[in-house]
């Protein structure tokens, strides 16, 4: 019997309630056998995702797959010798040979700064029979024949009062075929000895002067070295073809046994002597103008090493040496070419004591 409900009634609920649950059985049972379908699938089959598509490989069928045959070895090419051919070396270009300086014969004769300026100078050098002339564009009073732009010059008031000589010069390089010398007095300087540029002093202390009473500045001061180095770098822009250096080097005659040693004079005068003449044969160099030196035959021959000048240095250093006439009976081209200087012979200008003229 039924359970009655609220009315009174009792429920029917007939004989459906077994097949009901029979059904639900059956679908949990065979869910369970798709699942274990499933899970059997995904472990045993091989999927392949391919551009193509999807591939499955079934466990059964891949023994019975025949596995592709190999791939046929590539073929064999022909050896080929190949023959590594080095390139060429560049050949090294020959360097052009530095000609020899030709030293022409020279027959220089000394004129004034007064025919340079009146014209004469031309004429002087051609009556005596030169084809050069020699002129001093600073003397031993340290005055210089021109107006410089080095700045020592007017702070000396060396300059001269004006520009007339240096453009007789000018005229002369451009329109004769003369060869042109500027004879320079270097330390010899009595305007930088007084105004303490390098000045020479004795021991006691005092100014020192030559057997003239001239004061010396000395090769060793740097100002005085750069003084001298700008005016001849002048002179050679002017036109001059030769700077010729007169006392270059320090003193050797008057009283040189007084002379202090210190900076300004040391125990090896050659050392700032050889600088000197250095510096000033490559800078001259690079105008196309010649560095000479006039030096003393005692000098020369090492009877006088006061001076610091050697002819080691003058061979190394001075396209010509000018010397006065030997007394003591001196082969000057033999001692210069022991020293190393080349074409010693034509390479030296010797005055001549009666004209006053030098010749070569």
């Amino acid at each position: 019997m039924g359970r009655k409900n609220q009315y009174g009634y009792q429920e029917y609920r007939g004989r459906g309630g077994g097949r009901g649950r029979m059904v639900l059985l059956f679908i949990i049972a065979l869910l369970a056998v798709l699942l274990a379908a499933g899970t059997a699938f995904y472990l045993l089959v091989d999927i392949e995702y391919t551009p193509n598509g999807m591939v499955i490989h079934w466990p059964w069928a891949q023994e019975s797959e025949t596995p592709p045959p190999p791939s046929a070895p590539p073929p064999e090419l022909p050896s080929v010798a190949v023959e590594v051919v080095e390139p060429s070396p560049t050949p090294e270009p020959t360097p052009t040979p530095t000609p020899e300086p030709t030293y022409n014969p020279i027959a220089a004769v000394t004129v004034t700064t007064a025919q340079l300026r009146d014209g004469s100078a031309a004429q002087a050098v051609a009556a005596a029979g030169g084809n050069a002339l020699v002129v001093e564009m600073k003397g031993i009073k340290g005055r210089l024949a021109w107006q410089s732009q080095a700045e020592l010059a007017a702070a000396l008031w060396a300059n001269a009062a004006d520009d007339r000589t240096a453009q007789a010069v000018r005229e002369l390089a451009e329109n004769t075929e003369l060869y042109l010398v500027a004879r320079v007095q270097c330390f010899r300087d009595p305007l930088m000895a007084s105004s303490w540029v390098g000045t020479l002093m004795t021991r006691g202390g005092n100014l020192w002067h030559d057997a003239q009473g001239v004061g010396w500045s000395s090769p060793a001061s740097r100002d005085a070295v750069d003084y001298l180095s700008q005016l001849c770098l002048e002179l050679a822009e002017m036109g001059f073809d030769e700077i010729l250096l007169d006392s270059a080097g320090y003193p050797d005659f008057g009283e040189v046994n007084v002379l202090a040693t210190g900076d300004n004079r040391p125990e090896d005068r050659t050392v700032p002597v050889a600088a000197f003449w250095a510096r000033l044969s490559e800078e001259l160099a690079e105008k196309g103008t010649a560095l000479s030196v006039q030096t003393t035959e005692d000098a020369l021959r090492g009877d006088n090493a006061f001076s610091g000048a050697t002819a080691a240095n003058l061979a190394r250093y001075a396209a010509r040496v000018w010397l006065p006439a030997p007394v003591k009976g001196s082969d000057y081209a033999a001692i210069l070419s022991n020293a190393g200087l080349d074409n010693a012979a034509a390479r030296i200008v010797v005055k001549n004591a009666a004209s006053g003229s030098w010749y070569k």
